[in-house]
């Protein structure tokens, strides 16, 4: 199979591809970007619960994952989408850094979770710069759980005015509320249609707008969308990544670099991995562990709702 060239094939164009092209981009290195998904559209579904939710316009459809347990293996549809700008071109904007203590080891019931090998210290500058290029709003100093840092690029959000005095009922209590950390364009017009929305005026600091787009911006930069990245492949002693099948529009066809990125995700980038066994790899690439595409682990979270039916909010 005759493969096209080029220095560098990034994998996926969210957080972590669409980041690292717009980090290479200025290296004039030919540079091929694939995104299985497709742009997404700016228009009025956008901003449409109906739309983003019930019908799920921007999710891919008949995109099936297999959940394998002790009880058994099921199908379900995942939350995830495809597109230029990966996830977070639905996500809610706030960007937080890791804490200190989360690079340390730590106990839990069920065992310990090692240390990182790395400290906060060596990605505190990186998390510098991140802040800058994806124009993070915030307020340093208030969070007691944030290690020293200096000021973020932008001030805060400004709360409404009912907010407002729920941050005061708060500290009335003893409890610290503080500003969450945002990532937004200078256009931003605070809508109620953020988290799981796609922003119709491309207000939020997501993958494309603050590095994709800028990145193509450079000849030397190609973008393939509706391009599947179905299999990596290496020289003959397996020693070395030279390749990536892909599948564009239906048609199978191979590009070369001798660097590879993949970042297509937590489950996609293991898949892939899993996809590219061979003789040298029969377990899949970069697997000698066995533990590719295990140990997932999803971004949890606990909210917590509550509603005073003899109460009305004033108008």
């Amino acid at each position: 199979m005759a493969a096209l060239a080029f220095d560098i094939i990034i994998i996926g164009t969210g957080a972590g591809g669409g980041t690292m092209a717009h980090a290479l981009a200025p290296t004039g290195a030919r540079i091929l970007l694939l995104e299985r998904g497709d742009v997404v559209p700016q228009e009025d579904e956008n901003w449409s619960p109906t739309a983003v939710w019930k019908d799920r316009r921007y999710r891919p459809a008949g995109e099936r994952w297999v959940h394998d347990s002790a009880n058994g293996s099921r199908e379900f549809a995942p939350y995830t989408h495809y597109g230029v700008g990966g996830n977070t071109k639905f996500w809610g904007t706030v960007l937080f850094r890791l804490r200190r203590q989360d690079f340390e080891s730590v106990t839990h019931a069920d065992g310990v979770s090692p240390a990182w090998p790395i400290s906060y210290d060596t990605l505190a500058p990186y998390y510098d710069r991140a802040e800058q290029l994806y124009s993070v709003h915030g307020l340093h100093g208030v969070d007691p759980t944030d290690p020293p840092r200096g000021t973020f690029p932008h001030p805060p959000v400004a709360h409404s005015d009912r907010m407002s005095g729920i941050v005061e009922q708060l500290r009335a209590e003893g409890l610290t509320p503080v500003p969450l950390p945002l990532g937004l364009q200078s256009h931003c017009v605070l809508c109620r249609t953020c988290n799981s929305f796609p922003c119709r005026i491309q207000a939020k600091s997501d993958a494309e707008v603050c590095c994709v787009q800028p990145a193509l911006a450079r000849s030397t930069v190609t973008l393939w969308t509706r391009a599947y990245a179905e299999r990596l492949v290496t020289n003959e002693a397996g020693t070395r990544i030279t390749a990536v099948d892909v599948v564009r529009d239906g048609v199978r066809q191979r590009v070369a670099a001798p660097l590879v990125i993949v970042s297509c995700g937590a489950v996609n980038s293991a898949a892939l991995l899993l996809r590219s066994a061979s003789a040298q790899h029969p377990n899949g690439l970069a697997n000698s562990s066995g533990l590719v595409g295990r140990r997932y682990m999803a971004h949890l979270a606990t909210l917590i709702s509550a509603f005073d039916p003899r109460r009305k909010n004033p108008t």
